[in-house]
């Protein structure tokens, strides 16, 4: 067993790597039996309109969203309606209110209650896991709960300020989970903002529709500025998704956990219920999908510390606006307002002008945004190169179908890492292949059985290429440069992926895989293929290694002088990429930096001698 440190920031300090085939498989602690055997029935009695729409019942009963495929995920994720698929604080309070309500109804008096309240939640709980959300629903319902049971006066801020304090002492990890901020955010954007907005709605709209858009509203406003740390630009329809799709949350909830509660004894009964509760989780489906569809799903919002700065002043300005007393402070809100909406809408326009423009019709390298991953594509004379396919299906499929590429020529899979082949499907469904490059290394990983499977189903010609192998896509002519022959001298998949150079009329292109600096060492130290005078006269794009970790030969990098520096990484990933070594040596160079975290996918066309370059925001 080799241990290496994890990322900063990770509750593991170290994580472990087998050297050997294990001796012993221990089995996993066993869960308690009764919530093992009524989520087990309750799976195996699920019936719903398709699959997609009882995975949605199974997600918002239980938190179980096994069923569900990934294009659905990525739909709800678009719209804001990820939310729906983790169990919160409105399951809490819907379970908590069921069997209070009952116990009453039977006669129990407020310590029956209490006792049958607390034990409800904390079987809850253990259902559907101790995730955040749910810690933190829980323990302000149980304090809420308690106060009531006490004949105290309920003061919701007081019992989600006291549910952050105890959580955060028994956990202090949790400090720096999103999950949890997301949750704390919302409550607190509920519980604040959804009386004054509703006033404020009722003046125009009835009181039905007021209040729906007011919760809505509410939470969004103060889980933006987390939500800007975990995605590229605001969900533009996310107000209207969540209006139509939230009335539909209760009933499915309700008739889920009936269900989950009666399917170990009266399987039919579970059936039923659960179906029923599919006809609404199908129009959640729906809503999903359709909007997910329109054009200009994600608008552009100011990424890093600029980005973070506006959200919070736009937060804080509703708060002065809905909240404060003296009319100075209102108006000093409502100015702010007008200021951060000007801006925005200048931004937007700009957004949507340039993604208008995008792709350039001459372009002829695309990075394509796939998140924290590759997905290159190169097109010469009408022949497409697709380098790697990101980690998802839904993203490098959406980069293809904007770029209209209907056929893949050549597909170069530089080494098995799930962020280089994860999207494989997505890239190749519904599209020719010629043939697939793929790496000699010796991968046992399932992700390189899985992926050679793949292709020889799909009928695409595998060839394991190593230094040395040329060929041409139209009229650009490559090369391998990486790995040698059987990836000897490699030492893991990294150092043996695909290094690659692309030489056109125009520029030169250098593609780095994964490469780190030992294998960079080594590629420059071999054919001195970077002295060819071609290299010198033409505009070089580098795709830098790694998305720009700091495991690179900046001799290198300094010797190529790249006019463009592509680096495809990951908004506010959990690596540190770029970092600030690659992005300094880069920088010396003289080298354009072009991110997909802050442009989206990027474009390059070859123009006058020179690289032009485009960007489409969010895509």
């Amino acid at each position: 067993m080799s241990l290496s440190p994890t990322a900063a920031g990770e509750r593991a300090g170290f994580k472990g790597r087998c050297n050997d085939s294990p001796i012993q498989i221990v089995a996993a602690a066993k869960k308690n039996s009764l919530v093992t055997g009524l989520r087990a029935a309750f799976m195996k009695n699920l019936r719903g309109v398709d699959t997609n729409s009882a995975g949605l019942v199974a997600g918002l009963a239980i938190g179980d969203v096994s069923m569900l495929s990934q294009s659905l995920l990525d739909q709800m994720k678009l719209v804001s309606l990820t939310h729906l698929t983790a169990v919160s604080g409105a399951n809490c309070a819907i379970v908590l209110a069921m069997f209070y309500l009952l116990v009453r109804k039977l006669g129990g008096g407020r310590w029956w209650r209490l006792g049958v309240g607390l034990a409800a939640l904390i079987g809850y709980v253990q259902m559907v896991g101790a995730q955040p959300s749910v810690l933190r629903a829980a323990v302000m319902a149980a304090s809420v709960l308690i106060g009531v049971s006490l004949g105290r006066k309920t003061a919701p801020m007081s019992a989600l300020a006291l549910s952050v304090i105890v959580l955060l002492i028994a956990d202090p990890w949790l400090s720096i989970d999103f999950g949890f901020a997301l949750s704390v955010a919302a409550t607190a954007g509920l519980l604040v903002l959804t009386q004054p907005i509703t006033a404020r709605l009722q003046r125009h709209l009835p009181g039905w529709l007021a209040i729906a858009v007011a919760v809505s509203l509410s939470a969004q406003i103060l889980c933006l500025p987390i939500l800007l740390q975990l995605q590229s630009g605001i969900a533009t329809y996310a107000l209207p998704a969540n209006v139509l799709a939230e009335p539909l949350v209760a009933p499915v909830t309700v008739l889920g956990i009936c269900a989950c509660l009666i399917a170990w004894l009266f399987p039919p009964a579970a059936w039923c219920l659960t179906y029923l509760a599919s006809e609404a989780t199908w129009l959640i489906a729906q809503i999903a999908n359709y909007f997910a569809s329109q054009q200009n799903v994600t608008l552009g919002w100011p990424t890093g510390v600029a980005g973070a700065a506006l959200a919070i002043s736009l937060v804080i300005a509703f708060l002065l606006w809905f909240k404060a007393e003296p009319t100075r402070l209102r108006n000093l809100g409502l100015t702010t307002l007008a200021l951060i909406a000007a801006f925005s809408v200048g931004s937007i326009g700009f957004n949507l002008v340039q993604s208008a423009n995008w792709p350039l019709r001459d372009w002829q390298v695309v990075a394509c945004d796939v998140g924290q991953g590759d997905a290159l594509v190169i097109r010469s004379a009408g022949k497409i190169a697709l380098v790697d396919v990101g980690r998802e299906n839904r993203p490098v499929n959406q980069c293809l179908q904007r770029l209209d590429v209907k056929r893949i020529d050549l597909l170069v899979l530089t080494h098995f890492d799930m962020d280089h082949i994860g999207g494989l499907s997505g890239a190749i469904a519904g599209r020719q292949v010629g043939i697939a490059l793929v790496s000699p290394f010796k991968d046992e990983r399932w992700g390189a059985t899985g992926t050679n499977l793949t292709l020889a189903n799909a009928g695409i010609k595998i060839l394991a290429v190593e230094r040395g192998v040329t060929g041409n896509l139209g009229e650009c002519q490559w090369q391998v440069l990486n790995p040698n022959r059987n990836a000897a001298g490699a030492e893991n998949s990294n150092d043996a992926s695909i290094a690659m150079l692309w030489q056109t009329a125009e520029f030169n292109l250098l593609t780095m895989a994964d490469l780190g600096e030992k294998g960079q060492r080594r590629i420059a130290s071999q054919d001195r293929w970077w002295q060819d005078p071609a290299l010198q006269t033409k505009p070089l794009i580098l795709k830098v290694s790694h998305h720009g970790s700091a495991d690179q030969f900046g001799e290198l990098i300094q010797t190529l002088m790249p006019d463009i520096s592509l680096i495809s990484v990951g908004q506010n990933n959990s690596y540190g990429h770029p970092t600030l070594k690659t992005l300094e040596i880069l920088q010396g160079t003289g080298s354009k930096i072009e991110r997909t975290d802050e442009l989206g996918s990027i474009a390059v066309a070859s123009r006058g001698g020179g690289l032009v370059t485009a960007n489409a925001p969010g895509g």
